[in-house]
């Protein structure tokens, strides 16, 4: 019971803390203006047309045919749904992302077949990013891991780095991962991106659609047997 207060204690939190953070990203700080003040039309002019120097908030709802993480995949014949929210500002992000099953069946889990629809997941990821001499970008921070207690018996934490450099025509990243709760190990990925923006004109969307092309290699690098088992029963270290 222990168990379950913890992960709706962590997601009361997370809660509150998006539902602050939209209503200062919807109403945001009022600008007054004192009356009589010169060129006080030129002042609101300027403010009309400048960028609202806001928190910027996007979700989206993504709807799968099975959740993989990290090369493992953690669901069978059915239909996932993964909503998330991130809240961005000034290069500080605070993402919250969940994973519901529609008929759960984890082979890896602690019961493999519950053939039932769950909600089973509930991530929250709190980051920072800065670019550097125009093309360097560095990016760093946390994710806490909220489970139902079936895909692991414990919640886990995770610190983690990011470096991408922005060539002319593609784009290089190297991403690590350090779990330091639970299961302790390391994840590595490295990889190049390419987005090209499509020659089309979609009403509804804001902006023209891209085709997004990636291609990576990771390490999954474990220190702990049972949450990776292998066939001679030693630690799972190997590329994906």
């Amino acid at each position: 019971m222990t168990r379950i207060r913890n992960i709706h204690g962590w997601q009361l939190l997370t809660a509150l803390l998006v539902a602050l953070l939209l209503s200062w990203a919807i109403l945001g700080p009022a600008a007054a203006q004192a009356p009589g003040d010169p060129g006080a039309e030129e002042k609101i002019a300027e403010q009309a047309t400048a960028k609202p120097d806001r928190p910027e908030v996007s979700a989206s709802v993504d709807m799968l045919s099975q959740y993989v993480f990290r090369g493992i995949a953690f669901s069978r014949d059915s239909v996932v749904f993964q909503p998330s929210m991130t809240i961005s500002y000034k290069g500080f992000s605070a993402n919250i992302w969940g994973n519901f099953d529609t008929n759960e069946r984890n082979p890896y889990g602690i019961i493999a077949n519950r053939n039932a629809a769950k909600w089973n997941e509930t991530d929250v990821t709190v980051s920072y990013s800065r670019t550097f001499f125009k093309n360097l970008t560095l990016s760093g921070g946390f994710i806490y891991y909220g489970l139902d207690g079936n895909n692991a018996a414990f919640d886990s934490f995770e610190i983690f780095g990011t470096a991408s450099y922005a060539f002319p025509w593609f784009q290089v990243f190297f991403e690590a991962y350090k779990e330091v709760g639970y299961i302790p190990g390391w994840y590595l990925n490295w990889g190049l991106a390419k987005s090209i923006e499509l020659p089309v004109d979609i009403k509804f969307l804001a902006g023209k659609p891209s085709l997004d092309l990636k291609a990576s290699w990771s390490a999954e690098l474990s220190n702990n047997r049972g949450a990776f088992p292998t066939a001679d029963g030693s630690k799972y270290n190997s590329l994906n």
